[in-house]
């Protein structure tokens, strides 16, 4: 089934599911209820429900589904439109919105129901809305505005075949037991408290050793790629923002200024504006560029509490973050070089070409107020960024709508081991922000021209690519990247003494290494590690102890038996350094 086609079905599902409730609930007021990614949903007013009347639901919508053969469309104006939603102040919100635009009011009528509605459904639904599935309810701001009403929200999910539907299930089964949330409070890796406010995390120590780990590990790849570290402050006057257009096309994604001598500050919301002052602090030659300046900026932006999802959208982001200045004419090999960087990090992780691709944001041409209007610039930008794509032969698609302010834009999104999507990193090849900033060069030939400035940040946010790592490897990570790599369990109190010895041997080799000295059996302790995803389990007891070796067991419960401390030692560091995936 194409893509449009499973758009209209979960469309038309969205509708079922609307008609059901007001059978069960009459007293319920219908909003929206569009199609998703993966499904659909519905908003209601008045409507209290929990996942248990689930099942009730579905049979209802499963005994209307067969009555319906077709939608109907009606033009209407817009009061015999409201006469129909009469009492439905959201639909009737929705109805004047349309009118003053001038657009055509429609309604789609099934069976005994009847909805506003553009559009967008199948042609049969008695015979093709068979195999649908409820997943959930939550709360829900009207037009996800937090200043509105809080409304039902009931997701589902919705399929051509039985088969489909029972993939999706058992994927979806398979991620909850991956959730990020989930694991992440299991294994001790971060918080959230109310009294610090949504969206902000609280990194635990283990977490703390992932984050650490990463900013390692790519601080010195950037090392060896050409990049020089910077550091900018949190805060910037107003000024800052205005030259580089962020106030007011990003505004509302912005904190409330504060007054500090009389000027307005902001919250860093990126790090962009910050690193292009340092560039152009001195003048520059042909013989400085490229240069690439790279930080580990922690940046604030204010997304609608409805939004925010655990790490995956917070609203203070820690961001792999680097400004590449170059001419022109290295422009599309540096954006090249960018895209390959991405590779190896993904490659390094495991990760295939068929486990990630590009999208290619443009500008949506019916909003042209969203963007700067210099559609010369946009076009080369466009240009120079595809030949680049082309070049690295990593599959994209476009995303109208999905452009940056500034220029056209490019996403990676990734696809984790159970299938769920990510879009975990944006880079832009921008021709723009060097007009606003004056950001030039001394050419060759004594004439001064603009750099072209490309922004890139191959791990994101690290925030929401460590909430990727953790359902990635389902809180099983490599060695070289777990919080704890080894765990020391002595069978007895009379082996303290030695495992205390192992223990500190590991640590001043440089190890991540705990010692289990809880008075539990054995089994209790290998159980434990094993719920905690450590990687190595060293076992001593008196035989160990007697020939100064330890017994090594996996977190995936395989024995590998009595080795010398030294061996073992030498077996993990090869794997640590080498950033290897098994054990």
């Amino acid at each position: 089934m194409s893509e449009q086609n499973l758009d209209n079905l979960r469309h038309s599902a969205s509708h079922l599911l609307s008609a059901a409730i007001l059978s069960l609930y009459p007293k319920a007021k219908p909003t929206l209820g569009p199609p998703i990614e993966d499904g659909f949903y519905y908003d209601f007013d008045n409507l209290k429900i929990s996942e248990e009347d689930f099942p009730a639901i579905e049979a209802e919508m499963q005994k209307i589904a067969q009555k319906w053969d077709k939608f109907v469309k009606e033009i209407v104006s817009p009061e015999q439109a409201k006469k129909v939603f009469k009492g439905n102040q959201y639909k009737e919100e929705l109805i004047n919105e349309f009118a003053k635009e001038g657009q055509e009011i429609t309604l789609y009528k099934s069976g005994s129901y009847v909805d506003l509605c553009r559009g967008g459904h199948i042609k049969n639904p008695s015979k093709e809305l068979k195999h649908f599935k409820l997943l959930s309810v939550a709360g829900a701001y009207w037009r996800g505005d937090e200043k509105n009403k809080m409304l039902t929200r009931i997701y589902g999910t919705v399929f051509p075949t039985k088969g489909e539907l029972g993939k999706y299930l058992k994927n979806l089964e398979k991620a909850k037991k991956r959730d990020h949330r989930k694991i992440g409070k299991e294994l001790d890796l971060f918080v959230f408290a109310d009294e610090v406010g949504s969206g902000l995390p609280l990194w635990t120590p283990k977490g703390t050793t992932i984050q650490h780990e990463l900013v390692r590990w790519a601080e010195e790849t950037e090392d060896k790629w050409g990049y020089k570290r910077v550091r900018t402050p949190h805060i910037a006057k107003h000024t800052l923002y205005e030259i580089s257009g962020h106030l007011p096309y990003y505004k509302d994604n912005m904190y409330s200024p504060m007054d500090i001598d009389g000027e307005d500050y902001y919250l860093k919301g990126m790090n962009c504006p910050h690193h292009h002052m340092i560039y152009k602090s001195s003048p520059k030659s042909y013989r400085n560029l490229p240069l690439r300046y790279a930080e580990y900026g922690e940046v604030y932006r204010y997304e609608q509490s409805g939004t925010l999802f655990g790490l995956m959208r917070t609203r203070f982001i820690q961001q792999n973050d680097a400004h590449i200045y170059c001419a022109e004419k290295d422009a599309v090999k540096e954006f090249l070089d960018v895209l390959k960087l991405h590779e190896y990090y993904y490659n390094k992780l495991g990760l295939t070409k068929n486990d990630y691709h590009i999208v290619i944001g443009l500008p949506d041409e019916k909003k042209r107020n969203k963007y700067h209007g210099d559609k010369k610039l946009w076009d080369k930008a466009e240009k120079m960024m595809r030949d680049a794509i082309k070049k690295s032969n990593i599959r994209s698609v476009d995303d109208v709508g999905g452009a940056a302010f500034y220029g056209p834009k490019i996403d990676f999104n990734i696809v984790s081991s159970v299938g769920r999507e990510f879009g975990i990193s944006t880079n832009q090849l921008d021709l723009y922000m060097p007009t606003r900033f004056n950001l030039t060069y001394t050419d060759k030939d004594g004439k001064e021209k603009l750099v072209v400035v490309i922004h890139r940040a191959p791990l994101g946010s690290h925030e929401r690519f460590i909430g990727f790592l953790i359902e990635h490897f389902g809180g099983a990570f490599p060695v070289w990247l777990a919080p704890i790599q080894v765990k020391v369990l002595p069978i007895t109190e009379r082996n303290y003494k030695y495992a205390n010895a192992v223990l500190d041997k590991l640590r001043n080799d440089g190890f991540r290494v705990e010692l289990d000295n809880r008075n539990e059996t054995l089994p209790a302790k290998i159980r434990d590690a094993q719920l905690e995803k450590i990687p190595y389990m060293l076992v001593v007891g008196d035989k160990e102890e007697k020939a100064d070796k330890v017994a090594v067991r996996l977190r995936t419960e395989r024995d590998l038996g009595q080795m010398s401390l030294d061996k073992f030692i030498k077996n993990i560091r090869e794997k640590v350094d080498k950033k290897g995936l098994n054990l």
